[in-house]
């Protein structure tokens, strides 16, 4: 997703910038209620930034850590309520940003080595 001042992003959007399918992000949808995109009156969504975050950090949980939907419902509920507790504001697991990069510079080097 280009850095933009957007404040609401397509399901189209926000899959490809995931690397998951549409529908994938609306099973998401119905298993995390936390994830609440904005729906107009024929029912699109649209994602906020927030929501996007919390998204990254589901797929970085199921995707790369190997948890299950109801391994990454608990580690969430687990980080929330560890927030609650600490007065802290919530904060995008760094790894999430890291692994994605990580992956970009690694596709990268693939497709130079093919030209190579």
């Amino acid at each position: 997703m280009e850095e933009t001042h957007k404040l609401y992003y397509s399901i189209s959007e926000v899959a490809d910038e995931l690397e998951v399918s549409m529908p994938t992000l609306r099973f998401w949808e119905s298993e995390f209620k936390q994830i609440k995109p904005y729906k107009n009156k024929r029912g699109v969504r649209f994602y906020t930034k927030n929501d996007i975050a919390l998204l990254k950090e589901i797929h970085y949980l199921t995707k790369t850590c190997g948890y299950t939907l109801e391994g990454a419902k608990n580690y969430l509920k687990q980080q929330r309520l560890a927030q609650t507790s600490s007065g802290n504001k919530k904060q995008e697991n760094p790894n999430v940003e890291t692994v994605r990069s990580l992956q970009e510079v690694k596709d990268f080097l693939l497709d130079l080595k093919e030209t190579l």
